[in-house]
C-alpha cells in the first residue's frame, strides 16, 4: 500500500476502503484479464496515494469517492471497459491535486489520460463574461461527441454525489441540483439510462420537497403488499395461458413508478396519490432468440389482450420503431381486475438487457468490421453529429449554446421521412422548417412552405411519426424573428439567429451612418450630452438600438427633428432629460430587496413578492430577481452560478408588487363579475390583466393583480376559493 496508508487512516477506514475496492474487483471480475486486474490495482494505489488525506465533506476519506463512482459505472450503467473503470478512479486527480496529465499519460497510456482530461474542470475562462461551469459542460459534452464514456463516467461521478448531498452546505446543494436537473437528466434520458434518471429526480424532489417525498414514499409502503395481491392476482391467468401457447421460457417482473413521477403526475392532474392508476406496471421477459423475438412479443400481446380488454390508445409500439434510445418493448395498458388500468410492458431479454442500460448495452459487442461500437446506431450518431455542429459554433455564446443544445437532448422523438424515404429523427413536437434546416441550413433559410403526406402545410406545422416531408423554397424568402417562436431543434434556431444576427449588423452599420449624417446636419457631435437625452426621448436602451431601427426603418427621423425642437424650447429651463422623464414616467425609486445595492428588477416568469423564497441573476442592467423555484433560474443557475446571488427580503414599505394567480372552474354566467368583485371590492386589489378560455361549461384563466406581500396574496386566494363554481385557485408561474 502506499504511505499514505499507515498515516492517515484509521483502522476502520482501511476496511471501509479495501472493502469497496473489493467489490470493485468483482464486479469487474468477467471482464477484467490479468493486464486488466493489475492496471486496475495500479490505478487504485495512484488515486489512494494522490487523495492522500484528503477527505469529503462527509468527513469519510476522499479515496471512497473515485471507487464509487466507478462501481456506479460498472454496476447500475453496466459499462464493462477497463479504460473507462480507470479514468473513473482517477477522475479527479487532476483537478484536486498537484498531478498533472503528462503523468497520467505516462503512467496509464493516451486513453485514459484523454478520458481523465476530459472529466478535469475548467478553472478560468478567458473573458469575465463566460461562465466556467458552461464551458466545462461544453468541453465534456464535445468530447462526449467523440467517446461516449465521458458522459457516462460523469454520470456515474453526478449520481454519487447526488447521494451524498447532504453534507454541503444550502447554496452548494441548489448549484449541484440545478445543473443535475438542467443537464445530466436529459443526457441520461438520451442514453437511455432510466434507472438512474428516475433516481435522480428522486433524489432532487427530496431536497426540495421533503415533506411530500416522504408522503409519497409511506403510501408506496404502506400499500405495498395490496399491491404484490393485485399484481398476483392479475398475472394468475396469463401465466396459465402462456404455458400453453407460448413455445419459449419466459419471467415476470413488476416496477414501482418512481417517486418523482408519482408526485408530477399528481400536480400535473390535480389528483391524489390513491387516483394514479398507473404507480405500477407488470413486464413480460422472454428468453426469445433474434430471429423470432418480435413474433414472440407479439403473441403474448395477443394472448393478454385475448384476456382483459385493451385500451388502443395507450399502445405503444416500440418493436416497430424504437425509440432513439434503443429502447425495445410493446407497452399496452388493460383493465384488469376490479376495474383496474394495468400497464404492461413486452420485451425479449435481449430487449430488456438494452432497456436496462440503454446504449451502453451495446457497448459489450464490438463491431470488429467497423471498429466501432454497436451503440453508435444511425439515432445515436445523428445525435452526436448534432452536438458536435453546435458545439463547434463560435458565434454563439457558450451559455446561450447549451440552453439551445439542451432542448435537443431533453426531447422525445418523432421520425419522419424525406420524399426519397430517407428516415429523419427530430424532436417531438418539431416543425415543418426544423425538418428543413434538419436536411440542409441553405433549405431552412429559403424555405416557404410544406408538403406533408402530398398536402400543402405551413412550415410551422407540427410533425407525427411516419409523416413524409417535402419542402418548398424560394430564393426571395428569408428567415425571420416570428420563426424563431415555433422551430424546437437548436439547429434551426442557431441558424436563424446566426442570419438575423447578420442582418442586424448590417442594419445597424447603415443605420450608423444615417444617423452621423444627420449629426453633421444638426452640427452636433457624436459625444454630445444630449444624445443621452434623446436616447431617454425615444425610449431606447442603446445607441446601438437606435442605429438599428435607424437602418431599419422603424424610426422616422422626423422624431429626432421633434426632439432638437423641444430641446431648443426648454433651453435655460428644467432639463430636457428632466422634463422627458417626467413626461413619459420613466422615473422611479430604487427598490432595496436583500443585500445587494445594484438596480433589481422582477422576473415575470415567476412574479416573486415578498417573502418569497428569491435569487437574483446579474445582468448588464442589473439583478432580475426569480423564485427559488422557477425553472428559469434554475437554468442559469445550472450553466453559470457566478452570476446568480441568493437574496432575501428586508424589511420594504407598504408597495405594490406583480403577482399572477391560476383559475379554473364552471363557466357560468356572472363568474367573472363574481371573482372581479372578490377582488376589487372585498380584497381591494388592483387588476392588471385578466386572460380567460372558456371550453364547454369549463373555464381556465390567468389574473395579474397587484398586491404587498405573499400573506396578502394568500388572503386573495382564501377569499376567491368562496366563490360559488371556482375549483382552482393558485400562484401562477410560466414555467412550473
Amino acid at each position: 500500500m502506499p504511505s499514505v496508508w499507515q498515516q492517515t487512516f484509521m483502522e476502520s477506514e482501511k476496511k471501509a476502503i479495501i472493502s469497496a475496492y473489493r467489490r470493485l474487483l468483482r464486479a469487474c471480475g468477467d471482464f477484467l484479464d490479468k493486464k486488466g486486474r493489475t492496471e486496475l490495482r495500479k490505478a487504485f494505489r495512484f488515486a489512494l496515494e494522490q487523495h492522500g488525506d484528503m477527505r469529503r465533506r462527509t468527513g469519510e476519506p476522499y479515496i471512497l469517492h473515485p471507487i464509487a463512482v466507478a462501481l456506479i459505472l460498472v454496476k447500475e450503467i453496466g459499462l464493462k471497459d477497463v479504460s473507462a473503470v480507470i479514468a473513473a478512479l482517477l477522475h479527479d486527480v487532476v483537478e484536486d491535486t498537484d498531478t498533472d496529465l503528462e503523468t497520467i499519460h505516462a503512467e496509464f497510456g493516451e486513453r485514459v489520460a484523454t478520458l481523465v482530461e476530459a472529466l478535469t474542470k475548467i478553472t478560468r475562462v478567458q473573458s469575465p463574461l463566460e461562465s466556467t461551469q458552461a464551458e466545462t459542460f461544453r468541453k465534456i459534452l464535445l468530447t462526449m461527441a467523440d467517446d461516449i464514456r465521458v458522459a457516462l463516467i460523469k454520470l456515474a461521478d453526478r449520481l454519487h454525489n447526488m447521494r451524498t448531498l447532504t453534507g454541503l452546505k444550502p447554496e452548494k446543494q441548489a448549484k449541484i441540483l440545478a445543473e443535475t436537473e438542467y443537464i445530466y437528466i436529459p443526457i441520461a434520458h438520451r442514453l437511455g439510462l432510466y434507472a438512474i434518471k428516475s433516481e435522480m429526480e428522486d433524489l432532487i424532489l427530496q431536497f426540495r420537497a421533503p415533506r411530500e417525498y416522504e408522503e409519497i414514499a409511506q403510501k408506496l409502503q404502506a400499500t405495498a403488499r395490496e399491491r404484490e395481491k393485485y399484481i398476483q392476482r392479475f398475472v394468475e391467468p396469463i401465466l396459465q395461458k402462456l404455458k400453453e401457447e407460448l413455445p419459449v421460457r419466459f419471467k415476470v417482473e413488476s416496477r414501482v413508478k418512481s417517486i418523482s413521477s408519482i408526485y408530477n403526475k399528481m400536480k400535473r392532474q390535480g389528483v391524489r396519490f390513491e387516483e394514479v392508476y398507473d404507480i405500477f406496471a407488470v413486464r413480460f421477459i422472454l428468453d426469445s432468440p433474434p430471429a423470432t423475438e418480435k413474433a414472440d412479443c407479439w403473441r403474448t400481446y395477443s394472448i393478454i389482450t385475448s384476456l382483459y380488454r385493451p385500451n388502443m390508445n395507450r399502445l405503444r409500439d416500440w418493436i416497430s420503431h424504437p425509440k432513439a434510445t434503443g429502447y425495445e418493448a410493446l407497452h399496452i395498458t388493460v383493465m384488469g381486475p376490479e376495474g383496474k388500468w394495468v400497464e404492461v410492458q413486452i420485451r425479449s431479454r435481449r430487449m430488456h438487457e438494452a432497456a436496462e442500460y440503454g446504449l451502453v448495452a451495446h457497448w459489450r459487442y464490438k463491431d470488429k468490421q467497423n471498429g466501432h461500437s454497436a451503440g453508435y446506431d444511425q439515432a445515436l450518431e445523428g445525435w452526436l453529429n448534432r452536438i458536435r455542429s453546435l458545439l463547434e459554433n463560435p458565434e454563439l455564446p457558450v451559455v446561450e449554446l447549451l440552453s439551445e443544445m439542451r432542448l435537443d437532448i431533453a426531447h422525445e422523438e418523432v421520425y419522419v421521412f424525406t420524399p426519397k424515404g430517407e428516415l429523419k429523427i427530430l424532436p417531438a413536437g418539431a416543425t415543418a422548417l426544423d425538418f428543413a434546416y434538419e436536411i440542409h441550413s441553405e433549405i431552412g433559410r429559403h424555405a416557404i412552405a410544406a408538403k406533408v403526406n402530398g398536402r400543402p402545410v405551413l412550415l410551422n406545422t407540427i410533425l407525427q411519426n411516419a409523416d413524409q416531408v417535402e419542402i418548398i423554397t424560394s430564393e426571395r424568402a428569408e428567415p425571420s424573428e416570428e420563426q424563431l417562436s415555433f422551430v424546437k431543434t437548436a439547429r434551426a434556431r442557431l441558424k436563424i439567429r446566426e442570419y438575423l444576427k447578420h442582418q442586424r449588423k448590417q442594419a445597424i452599420e447603415r443605420g450608423k451612418a444615417i444617423f452621423e449624417w444627420r449629426l453633421r446636419h444638426l452640427g452636433l457631435r457624436q459625444d454630445d450630452p444630449s444624445i443621452r437625452e434623446l436616447l431617454w426621448y425615444l425610449r431606447l436602451p442603446s445607441l446601438e438600438e437606435l442605429w438599428y431601427r435607424l437602418g431599419n426603418h422603424k424610426i422616422d427621423l422626423t422624431r429626432i427633428q421633434d426632439f432638437i425642437r423641444l430641446k431648443r424650447i426648454s433651453h435655460g429651463t428644467t432639463p430636457i432629460i428632466d422634463q422627458l422623464s417626467q413626461q413619459l414616467g420613466l422615473l422611479s425609486g430604487a427598490i432595496e430587496v436583500g443585500h445587494s445595492e445594484e438596480k433589481h428588477t422582477y422576473a415575470t416568469c415567476c412574479y416573486p413578492i415578498p417573502f418569497d423564497a428569491i435569487m437574483g441573476y446579474m445582468t448588464a442592467d442589473g439583478l432580475i430577481i426569480h423564485r427559488t423555484t422557477c425553472k428559469e433560474i434554475q437554468r442559469l443557475l445550472s450553466l453559470d452560478s457566478t452570476k446568480v446571488r441568493t437574496l432575501r427580503w428586508v424589511s420594504t414599505p407598504q408597495k405594490d408588487f406583480l403577482a399572477a394567480l391560476l383559475l379554473e372552474g364552471e363557466d357560468r354566467q356572472g363568474m367573472l363579475l363574481d371573482i372581479v368583485k372578490v377582488i376589487s371590492l372585498r380584497k381591494r386589489k388592483n387588476i392588471r390583466s385578466i386572460r380567460i378560455e372558456g371550453q364547454a361549461s369549463y373555464f381556465q384563466g390567468i389574473i395579474e393583480l397587484y398586491v404587498h406581500n405573499e400573506p396578502d396574496l394568500l388572503s386573495t386566494i382564501r377569499a376567491l376559493v368562496e366563490v360559488r363554481g371556482l375549483l382552482r385557485v393558485e400562484r401562477y408561474r410560466e414555467n412550473p
